[in-house]
């Protein structure tokens, strides 16, 4: 490994192409564990080859166990990378959003929200008992589908279409019901 080393620090385009092929699982199984936005997994394989690269210029020959050293290097990198993208995104794009003064809600704010609310309370209502203790356990009471159907003893294949019947019912009710404002 020391002689493919020198070799492509001499410029030797085959010797690093030879490096580059013994790290190659390695690079791909590493670059697959990592989601960064705006990168796919062809760039961080590319960017893994990258670091294999300025391994092999960055050792010191005899110093270490190149393949640790390298193995650390690609790590690294795509740490390096991962906390950088973070940080982009971190960032505040435009400062007088920090001097935004919070929203005081209005009689009139309170008033429409009221009446929303009153919207689906009625359209809830309008719903038969079956389809009332499905939606309640799914969407009140943060309980499975699998759980509810299990508690009220109803067919899990049947619950799946009874809360897709409901669920399409009160779309269509609140839609209609805002229509006619």
């Amino acid at each position: 490994m020391e002689k493919l080393i020198k070799k492509a620090k001499a410029g030797d385009a085959d010797a690093m192409e030879q490096i580059i092929n013994k790290f190659n699982y390695f690079v791909i199984k590493y670059a697959a564990k990592y989601k960064i936005p705006s990168y796919e997994l062809d760039d961080l394989v590319q960017h893994g080859f990258l670091s294999i690269i300025k391994a092999v210029y960055n050792y010191k020959s005899d110093s270490n166990n190149f393949t640790t050293y390298c193995n650390n290097s690609i790590i690294n990198n795509f740490n390096a990378l991962l906390k950088a993208q973070i940080k982009h995104y971190r960032e505040v794009q435009n400062e007088d959003i920090l001097d935004m003064q919070p929203y005081d809600f209005t009689l009139e704010d309170e008033v429409i929200a009221f009446d929303e609310a009153q919207k689906v309370v009625q359209a809830f209502n309008s719903l038969n008992e079956t389809s009332k203790k499905i939606i309640k356990g799914v969407y009140f009471e943060d309980k499975s589908l699998k759980e509810v159907a299990a508690t009220y003893d109803i067919n899990y294949r049947k619950a799946i279409a009874i809360k897709k019947a409901s669920l399409k019912k009160l779309k269509f009710i609140l839609l209609t019901t805002n229509e006619h404002k």
